[in-house]
């Protein structure tokens, strides 16, 4: 709904300026210096859209390179934090002098 209302408004703005533009008979020779205004107006606009969307890719391209990056360094990340764990988990599996040690700490 709201997008018929705004097409509506803009054909009311359009309507209005080639109104006010068009006031009498002799102002139709101006017709095609008004199409060319028109035009460039048109031109414009749409070199800038067109800028802006390009931008917002970039911008939207880098984002997602960063969060695979991210990504990629969190893996890693993970797999030595789960490396480091189970070297920590038991002492015993990686400590072959375990037991002595172990029996020292109880006994001294």
């Amino acid at each position: 709904m709201a997008a018929v209302t705004v097409n509506s408004n803009a054909a009311m703005s359009a309507a209005q300026a080639v109104g006010e533009f068009l006031q009498s008979p002799d102002d139709l020779i101006k017709v095609a210096a008004f199409r060319k205004k028109l035009e460039k107006e048109k031109a414009s606009i749409d070199t800038r859209l067109k800028s802006g969307v390009k931008d917002q890719l970039d911008a939207t391209r880098e984002g997602l390179r960063k969060l695979f990056s991210t990504r990629t360094h969190i893996q890693s990340i993970k797999d030595e934090m789960q490396v480091v764990d189970s070297l920590c988990s038991d002492p015993k599996n990686s400590i072959s002098t375990f037991d002595q040690i172990s029996r020292v700490s109880i006994y001294g």
